[in-house]
């Protein structure tokens, strides 16, 4: 999946939020709120967000919105993409330390290189739903998908096979897989190489940690197949990717 346009976004800080008119919207509006409150019709449903909600409205949706009673603070990205999303409209509680740990970092994007802000935050983006779209999974997720997830999260900057995985879940390898991809639609260690490659991008987003010192954080103690690894999955070798992306030209 690719973010295509990034059509706006605001970070809107403790202030009441003005009303929206019915109006059918042409793109992905993902909107997350801090604190307060904010009060939206969505073909017609009515959802209310409080602080740590989202809301998730997909292209040709009736969107409506309520000027807020209370002061609110809240986050919106309208954005298109080349494949569609499926994600359900209200998103209560997703407010985890790793998504607003990327928030943040779209903050500071938008606070340090205001003319050249849409590549980074885009990918951004693309990590924050991931990031969603994962957390779901492992809330309705098979109890041994659920332990793999967090076996896998825990022991991420390790060597992990999967003889590993069964000998820490009891079961055979080829069932974990199995198991694992019914339930993700992937195998473990696609799965495994994709949250690797997650955490190194934001580890370059931070900055404090040189190329290999990353790669090791990652699972990667062969730099040379970490940059292999990276650039075929993001395009991007390390170094291009902190360079073009994380820190762009004011």
């Amino acid at each position: 999946m690719c973010i295509t346009e990034l059509v706006y976004i605001k970070h809107q800080k403790n202030k009441f939020s003005s009303s929206i008119r019915p109006q059918t919207i042409p793109y992905y509006e993902l909107t997350v709120v801090f604190k307060g409150q904010l009060d939206y019709l969505i073909d017609g449903q009515r959802i209310q967000l409080r602080e740590g909600d989202a809301i998730f409205v997909p292209p040709g949706a009736v969107r409506q919105r309520k000027r807020s009673e209370v002061e609110a603070d809240y986050i919106s990205f309208n954005f298109r993409t080349d494949t569609p999303i499926v994600l359900p409209a209200f998103l209560p509680n997703i407010l985890t330390g790793e998504i607003r740990l990327l928030l943040a970092a779209a903050d500071e994007i938008l606070n340090t290189h205001i003319s050249a802000f849409a590549e980074p935050i885009s990918h951004l983006l693309l990590c924050l739903l991931s990031t969603i779209k994962n957390n779901l999974v492992r809330q309705s997720a098979h109890p041994l998908v659920v332990k793999i997830i967090r076996y896998l999260h825990e022991n991420i900057a390790e060597k992990i096979t999967l003889s590993d995985v069964a000998q820490n879940t009891f079961f055979s390898a080829v069932y974990c897989d199995s198991v694992f991809k019914k339930e993700m639609g992937r195998s473990i260690i696609d799965y495994l190489l994709e949250e690797r490659i997650a955490l190194a991008k934001q580890l370059l987003h931070e900055g404090t940690l040189s190329l290999r010192q990353i790669a090791e954080a990652v699972g990667f103690p062969d730099y040379n197949y970490f940059a292999r690894t990276f650039k075929k999955r993001t395009g991007y070798s390390p170094g291009q990717y902190q360079k073009t992306v994380c820190l762009p030209p004011a």
